[in-house]
């Protein structure tokens, strides 16, 4: 064999197997051909009845989806007016501490008032009501200024 026969030869495989291919793609059309596409009714029946019970499931989703949402809406709702009210609270709380505060807010002013009040006559609990502090930082106070009167 020479080297000019090799390419002749491939070519004329190449030509059986593209008639070989040809002839398998007529023999397929044909017997597709004979059979008749014949939809059985119980089939068919059975497919309208999936159909039927998609569009039910579909519809009950969408329904589902938007009680959903309508609830999602009322809760931020609430959750805004919630938010407001406790905004709102802690502003009027903040307000109120503000006023009940003392106005002198340094630890020698808040000692130089307990003293005073302590002149006046008034009971620890009282001035611990007045000053908002506690009974025990009253007691402290009115503790170090008898020692500090004792020493001096």
């Amino acid at each position: 064999m020479t080297i000019d026969l090799l390419p002749a030869l491939q070519i004329f495989a190449d030509l059986m197997l593209f008639f070989a291919i040809i002839f398998f793609i007529r023999i397929v059309n044909k017997e597709m051909k004979k059979r008749s596409l014949v939809i059985d009714t119980d089939s068919f029946t059975e497919f309208k009845k999936f159909i039927e019970d998609s569009r039910h499931s579909a519809d009950y989703l969408l329904e589902t989806l938007n009680e959903g949402r309508k609830s999602f809406k009322e809760m931020a709702y609430v959750l805004d007016e919630k938010e407001k009210r406790l905004k709102f609270l802690i502003e009027e709380s903040d307000s109120r501490l503000e006023e009940m505060r003392p106005s002198g807010s340094n630890r020698g002013e808040r000692y130089e008032e307990v003293i005073k009040l302590a002149e006046q006559g008034l009971s620890e609990k009282e001035m611990a009501h007045v000053l908002n502090l506690t009974e025990g930082e009253i007691r402290l106070i009115l503790d170090l200024d008898r020692k500090k009167n004792e020493n001096a």
